[in-house]
């Protein structure tokens, strides 16, 4: 289990002064990537040199309130468990009383970046990690069922700024898209998304919103079609 604390900045606050989803997504992909290099035996350097990437391939995340201006919180991670080529992680922020305000379930999938497939991990992988308990939450599907029909929006270009280490869109750069067609995002109360393929700088981003039972989903697709991801929020 690793943790580090931070103050909540204006920086990664929305207009209430409460720390936006897309920060604390932020927040969680930094705590992993803190475990690997600040002591882990599977950090980036690692994986390179075996060839081998974990890439993100489904978001969980039960939030009971956001971290306010100013506030000291602290930032929890945990792996849980592995089935196949696939690795379980949790999340979790804390407040300066202990108290779980935001819980988080991930899946991972272990590519060969040789082969660009699936790998199953070595023995001398699952021994670099250190499992933890599994975070109490109820945990949902990692596929996201669509909900009846949805509206095609206009079309835009994934930019520059959203390409990140493994040369195609950031995991949370899917999220700050979608959100940007969901009408009260400061409302979620649970965020769900499920990725499918990356996206590559220049590629064409179609977003389809489907709205009912209290949720919006936005699906980011291609122009053929095809889906880079799915968002699904649900609010208060």
């Amino acid at each position: 289990m690793y943790s580090y604390e931070i103050r909540a900045g204006y920086s990664v606050m929305d207009e209430a002064f409460r720390m936006k989803v897309t920060s604390m997504l932020d927040c969680f992909q930094d705590a992993a990537i803190f475990e690997a290099e600040n002591g882990g035996k599977i950090n980036t350097q690692y994986l390179d040199e075996k060839g081998l990437v974990w890439l993100l391939s489904a978001w969980q995340i039960a939030i009971d309130r956001r971290p306010g201006l100013n506030e000291q919180i602290k930032i929890t991670t945990s792996p849980y468990d592995f089935k196949g080529f696939l690795g379980y992680r949790n999340f979790m922020i804390t407040d300066a009383q202990n108290v779980i305000i935001v819980k988080a379930a991930s899946i991972w999938t272990l590519i060969d970046t040789v082969k660009g497939m699936p790998a199953k991990p070595t023995k001398e992988l699952l021994d670099g990690y250190d499992l933890a308990p599994k975070l109490a939450m109820e945990y949902a599907p990692r596929k996201i069922a669509v909900l009846g029909e949805g509206k095609e929006q206009a079309a835009f270009p994934v930019r520059k700024w959203q390409i990140d280490s493994n040369r195609h869109v950031n995991n949370v750069e899917y999220v700050r898209m979608a959100l940007e067609f969901v009408e009260e995002p400061n409302d979620i109360r649970e965020l769900r998304v499920e990725y499918k393929k990356a996206a590559h700088f220049g590629d064409m981003v179609v977003p389809v919103v489907y709205q009912g039972d209290g949720k919006t989903q936005v699906q980011l697709k291609d122009l053929q079609g095809g889906l880079f991801a799915a968002v699904e929020c649900s609010f208060k």
